[in-house]
């Protein structure tokens, strides 16, 4: 991030990241899983990522959903060019990468977007900026469509901000590339740190979150640390801002955040309950789970099911067990959530683990099974938890032909790129590392 605006440094790039919850599969079984209509995937749709970035995420979500008609736009013409050479070698003809100042491309006409994805961009730029993605969002995102918005939020990225700003202003007075001057900023906090800072005893925490900030690359600080626009959110500005443009929040793209009794301390969960549900409750949850970074799910004309419409949406839905899931438990799953670990009972996730162990299953399928015969929302909400421990995911309509295998050579010869293992069934990618 320029220091003293929005557009990213070439000689800072960010490093690539993929983003599971931007893929239109992931999108659509979380609102489904909600209890609202969401857009289908077994007809053409389109899909948008406003702030690409490296472009990794676009990347993967058209090689693994060749149905989909994809548009990555992104203000840094070498981030651009690099993943439009990644996009043309891999021979993937449904996505295109616009260079564009979003100031710009909020006022361009166009077909509208079934879904529309932003990662790492609404806390990091200017009002105008800001602005400019509502005016898309409103312009753009088709009736019923998604959104999905990844942010920085308070109160758990709120300890931060007296760090963020030494380190943007140390970088102002330093001498060398982006890059450098963001290393060398780091290394001056270190030092607070190490000699005894009253942040840091106030804070420890933020000890914990440097020592995180010191396992990245220096492009990566400078982009999420030195820009001149950086600011945590709070929750009820961002949901009262969509509102303002038609779309309604309706949950969280990280499922275990819709099952509270998974992400919220036992003590508070009834307190909730009695919470009207929008800003006020979301704003408490964030408090419960001191977030830092939120992944909101807004929907146009916000649609929901009725009782059956949604069990006849849950029961379309196809689960398959991801590389690494397990096929059996001998005691409870546990879940490292941001309240620490949560204890997943065994009885409540061994049928279906067991069953996708023997191939993929439908909803309809896995809910003649016990427990959740009796219940089926017991199985919505397992599957919502196995899916964000990446253990199981739903898969994507039968199409033509996935390039899948033609982006990973692609990628496979870059060393910037995380390991991943393409899912053209899945409609998405997964590390190769096993799920937790």
């Amino acid at each position: 991030m320029d220091i003293d605006g929005d557009v990213a440094d070439a000689d800072a790039a960010y490093p690539m990241h993929f983003h599971r919850e931007q893929m239109p599969a992931w999108l659509h079984a979380t609102a489904t899983a909600l209890g609202f209509r969401a857009p289908d995937l077994a007809r053409p749709y389109r899909w948008c990522e406003l702030g690409s970035g490296a472009g990794l995420t676009a990347l993967v979500a058209a090689a693994c959903n060749p149905s989909g008609r994809l548009t990555a736009v992104d203000a840094d013409a070498a981030q651009i060019a690099r993943a439009r050479g990644i996009a043309e070698r891999a021979g993937l003809a449904n996505l295109e990468f616009v260079l564009a100042d979003l100031r710009d491309y909020a006022t361009q006409h166009g077909d509208a977007f079934d879904f529309i994805v932003s990662h790492g961009l609404w806390a990091w730029v200017s009002d105008a900026v800001r602005d400019a993605i509502l005016e898309t969002v409103e312009r753009r995102l088709a009736p019923g469509g998604l959104l999905e918005l990844g942010y920085m939020s308070h109160p758990g990225a709120s300890q931060l901000q007296g760090a963020q700003r030494l380190l943007r202003e140390a970088a102002r007075h330093l001498e060398g590339d982006v890059a450098a001057r963001s290393a060398t900023a780091l290394s001056l906090l270190r030092e607070f740190a190490d000699g005894g800072a009253g942040f840091f005893a106030e804070h420890p925490g933020a000890a914990r979150q440097l020592d995180a900030m010191e396992r990245e690359p220096a492009g990566y600080i400078a982009h999420e640390f030195l820009g001149a626009h950086w600011q945590p959110q709070h929750v009820a500005d961002v949901i009262r801002a969509f509102a303002g443009v038609g779309c309604g929040f309706i949950g969280s793209a990280t499922p275990i955040e819709n099952i509270d009794a998974l992400s919220i301390p036992a003590a508070l969960q009834a307190r909730l309950r009695r919470l009207p549900p929008g800003p006020l409750a979301e704003t408490a949850r964030d408090l419960a789970r001191n977030q830092s970074l939120r992944r909101d799910l807004f929907q146009r004309g916000a649609q929901r099911l009725d009782d059956a419409a949604h069990l006849d949406a849950l029961d379309a839905l196809v689960f398959a067990a991801l590389p690494g899931a397990p096929s059996a438990l001998g005691g409870d799953l546990r879940f490292d959530t941001r309240i620490g670990p949560v204890t997943g009972a065994r009885d409540l996730f061994a049928p279906a683990l067991e069953a996708l162990a023997q191939g993929p299953r439908s909803f309809a399928g896995l809910r003649t099974r016990a427990p959740y015969d009796a219940a089926p929302g017991l199985l919505n909400q397992a599957l919502q938890a196995l899916t964000w421990a990446g253990c199981v995911h739903i898969c994507v309509p039968a199409g033509r032909d996935a390039p899948a295998d033609a982006l990973a050579r692609q990628l496979a010869s870059r060393t910037d790129v995380p390991a991943l293992a393409l899912l053209p069934a899945a409609g998405t990618a997964a590390s190769r590392r096993a799920p937790r």
